[in-house]
């Protein structure tokens, strides 16, 4: 995988708003509703991000951070080959993804239309803007927006059963009128490659899958990839490899004892970083979560 300069402008990105502490609604809303998505922690995570002259997400998910961040390349990486489908074609066919995705929405919010398109899209019946358009679809009328993959590959989360699900439409036109796609790279793999391609003053912002706390069990495979106490330490050797080089490290997870001793044995300084948990069904049963974030600069 090759990453070229296209995506690196001469001049240097000019973040200074994020140097304000702002609140949930003066942030743009990312388009996917994702569990473990860091719209909420923007403000905490904006105190922390540093300027640089690109934005590295080795685990991009649902976006909020490269969306509000205002740096002017983005190199955006996930696992989840769907989602950077989707990223892609929003860059390529944005006007056209918008007006397909409309038309799922409102022809198929039923639960026997939900099973036909989520069947659909795991026998690879549908081309790249279908597929895209099907996979937003699916994200937004799930339940509770939870994208997971079974053992085969095969988007498994059931009808959310929503009376009217929520059409981004505001976030995709802002996503196409902001430049944003512009100056965005997106890209589907292990989350080494774009990590091994940051350099002097290039700024990694990592959310990786958390470690689960101790006597819990966790879920570390939405993807259908699980993601091991070893997976989190090859993560940190790449980032300290970074660090050397010259780029600027960002990374939150659990509060989980091992994960603190792994960044602070490691150089990182750690700060706690309260977050609400938003899988549960009920807003009153949403727990605060002793999270952390923790900086390499």
């Amino acid at each position: 995988m090759s990453y070229s300069d296209n995506h690196r402008p001469a001049a240097e990105a000019t973040i200074s708003h994020m140097r304000r502490i702002r609140s949930e609604d003066e942030f743009d809303r990312p388009v996917f509703k994702w569990v473990g998505g860091k719209f909420s922690a923007l403000p905490i995570i904006f105190e922390h991000l540093p300027h640089g002259k690109r934005l590295i997400e080795p685990f991009v998910g649902g976006g909020a951070v490269f969306t509000n961040a205002g740096f002017k390349s983005n190199l955006l990486n996930d696992i989840n080959n769907d989602l950077i489908n989707f990223y892609q074609t929003l860059q390529r066919e944005g006007h056209s993804l918008i007006t397909l995705a409309y038309r799922f929405f409102q022809d198929y919010n039923s639960a026997d239309a939900f099973l036909n398109v989520r069947n659909a899209f795991n026998n690879g019946a549908y081309d790249s803007l279908h597929h895209a358009a099907a996979f937003l679809y699916l994200n937004r009328h799930c339940f509770n927006g939870v994208t997971r993959y079974n053992r085969k590959g095969e988007f498994n989360v059931g009808y959310g059963k929503q009376k009217s699900p929520h059409f981004p439409l505001a976030e995709m036109e802002a996503f196409l009128a902001d430049d944003i796609s512009k100056y965005s790279e997106f890209v589907s793999g292990d989350f080494a490659g774009v990590i091994e391609a940051a350099g002097n003053d290039d700024v990694i912002f990592c959310d990786p899958p958390y470690e689960p706390l101790p006597d819990t069990t966790g879920f570390t495979n939405y993807s259908g990839h699980s993601f091991r106490f070893e997976d989190q330490q090859r993560l940190v050797s790449l980032l300290v490899d970074a660090h050397r080089r010259g780029a600027k490290i960002v990374i939150t997870n659990s509060g989980a004892p091992n994960i603190r001793e792994l960044y602070v044995g490691n150089g990182f300084k750690v700060y706690p970083m309260p977050s609400r948990r938003s899988v549960s069904c009920k807003a009153s049963t949403r727990m605060i979560a002793n999270d952390i974030i923790a900086t390499l600069n």
